[in-house]
């Protein structure tokens, strides 16, 4: 029997596919282009080109490529035992959404996945060419779209089915570059009264989108907390700091160990004075905080460059645009926080549409961190998309979207990452729209399809591809 496009996103959701382990999917890909019978070509970084040929009669249409990501973020609730690296998503249809249990759904991007092998496998619509590119580590470092060959690409209009708003068409999108902050370590003997303080509870969310909204970041928030107790002569000396997941998903929850010869009950009273205003500042965050004794054995040396750093580092939107009301231009996200046996890293993930606001901001992280001694190491830096405002391929959406549903069709920025920077710099006569269903809460296990709406650009596309 004929898979559907739901038939293929769940079949999506039973393969094991975090960013940087996408060869099972890539897997499941090559063997349906060989039993379909369909040319394709697959690097050794995994990613994957599938062509179909043009129906009849359209062998003189322009090609079209239609492109999304294999990977998807991995993040999963605190009491959750899900392992992304071997375990099938747990998922769950519930009013009209379809969920996973507890974890990630990976919406972003399996429902391109989903739609492009769908129409690949369908045989009943009339289309140009198609060249459906399939890549990897779309989440993380943007390898993928990278080391793409040149070469397979013919098509001079291409769909990105990276979006995650019906009716909407993304007209830009934001560059960025990865900052890892390290303090060398060194670990020395101490038997004060530990704690563990666990700041829990935040939304979290996708840094290039959920950003706007103010969320509370738990790495930021220990920071401010802790700098405050050491302005009020209370004695913090960090053991280990741990926190985040995802460098491009805000910080939900984290956990700060230290040492102090401070009084335990002024401590703790002070911290919780300190955690009630942090908590006022996020009135639709359930954010809340544990303080537990604790024996640790050792402290970092010279941690209080840590704490001042953390409370001083810019975190969230730095600047709006001119023209999109409430639209970040630029932002600062605090992902990822670790200690390992010889340092503490900050991974920081900086985004912009404007190479000179993107560098001025690394300027300043770096003399931040240079002030306390920290380090700075760039990397994985991405490029951004600009908006074209002469794209025929884009006018030629609208056209159709109004005839399908009698409704404008939404041109809107993005402060997202998306591959469309990284193809419009190789090929730069490259017309490009982007589209996709409703995927609400990405980066979260929140995160929900509404599966109406899978099907409804699934059938918008089949149907406007036998129109170019």
């Amino acid at each position: 029997m004929t898979k559907d496009v739901l038939d293929y996103f769940k079949a999506i959701c039973s393969i094991p596919h975090p960013s940087g382990h996408e060869e099972l999917l890539g897997n499941y890909i090559e063997e349906f282009a060989q039993n379909h019978e369909l040319d394709y070509a697959r690097n050794e970084i995994g990613d994957i080109i599938i062509y179909k040929e043009a129906s009849p009669g359209y062998a003189d249409h322009a090609p079209i490529l239609l492109q999304g990501h294999m990977d998807m973020v991995a993040e999963k609730d605190e009491d959750s035992s899900h392992d992304f690296l071997t375990d099938p998503l747990e998922i769950y249809e519930e009013d009209g959404y379809l969920h996973a249990t507890k974890t990630t759904l990976g919406a972003d991007d399996g429902v391109a996945v989903a739609i492009m092998l769908a129409l690949l496998s369908d045989n009943s619509f009339k289309h140009p060419r198609l060249e459906c590119l399939f890549t990897v580590q779309e989440e993380t470092t943007m390898d993928g779209i990278t080391h793409v060959d040149k070469d397979w690409i013919h098509a001079r209009n291409m769909f990105s089915l990276d979006g995650d708003v019906v009716g909407e068409t993304n007209v830009s999108s934001a560059g960025g570059v990865q900052l890892t902050i390290r303090k060398n370590a060194t670990f020395v003997e101490s038997h004060d009264q530990g704690y563990k303080f666990y700041v829990k509870g935040l939304l979290g969310g996708h840094s290039g989108d959920a950003i706007k909204e103010g969320r509370g970041n738990a790495i930021k928030i220990a920071g401010l907390v802790l700098k405050a107790c050491l302005d009020n002569g209370f004695d913090i000396r960090f053991s280990s700091l741990n926190a985040g997941q995802k460098t491009n998903a805000i910080c939900r929850d984290g956990l700060f160990t230290f040492q102090s010869t401070s009084n335990k009950e002024e401590l703790k009273a002070f911290i919780h004075e300190r955690m009630e205003e942090q908590k006022a500042l996020y009135p639709l965050e359930p954010l809340d905080y544990t303080l537990e004794e604790e024996q640790s054995g050792h402290v970092i040396l010279d941690s209080d460059a840590l704490i001042h750093f953390l409370a001083l580092c810019p975190y969230g939107v730095e600047k709006y645009s001119y023209y999109f009301n409430h639209f970040p231009v630029l932002s600062l996200n605090l992902g990822i926080m670790e200690t390992t046996e010889k340092a503490v890293e900050l991974i920081l993930l900086l985004r912009s549409e404007n190479e000179i606001n993107l560098k001025l901001l690394v300027n300043e992280v770096e003399t931040l961190a240079s002030l306390f001694g920290l380090s700075v190491t760039p990397s994985d830096e991405y490029y951004g998309w600009s908006y074209d405002p002469d794209s025929q391929l884009r006018k030629s959406y609208k056209e159709a979207y109004k005839k399908a549903y009698d409704k404008e069709l939404k041109e809107v920025p993005t402060h997202g990452g998306l591959e469309t920077g990284y193809m419009s710099r190789i090929f730069p006569d490259m017309d490009i729209v982007t589209m996709g269903p409703n995927c609400i809460d990405i980066h979260t296990p929140q995160e929900r399809l509404e599966i109406k709406t899978l099907y409804e650009v699934h059938d918008f596309l089949k149907n406007w591809l036998g129109e170019l």
